[in-house]
């Protein structure tokens, strides 16, 4: 599987990190989804780690870190894209 060339130095660690977890016949274009779903989770997961999980919303009541339901959705997402192409060991 060849690593395209346009991916963001983060993106580009990701992929070296995952590239021998998933199957090798997995298109370029799908592993780099599945790269930015990681990215995005460890994205979300410094952020609440940073800020908390409740936070204040517009009218400063309480309420859980909008980056909760990110995080949740992006690994939904990458567990969609890994039922597909996850290597078998």
């Amino acid at each position: 599987m060849h690593k395209p060339s346009h991916l963001s130095d983060g993106l580009s660690e990701i992929w070296d990190e995952l590239s021998s977890q998933v199957r090798p016949d997995t298109p370029a274009s799908a592993m780099e989804a599945i790269c930015r779903q990681v990215q995005l989770m460890r994205d979300c997961a410094r952020r609440i780690q940073s800020e908390g999980t409740v936070v204040a919303d517009a009218k400063g009541n309480a309420s859980e870190h909008p980056a909760i339901k990110i995080e949740r959705d992006a690994a939904k997402q990458l567990r969609d894209w890994l039922s597909q192409y996850r290597g078998r060991s």
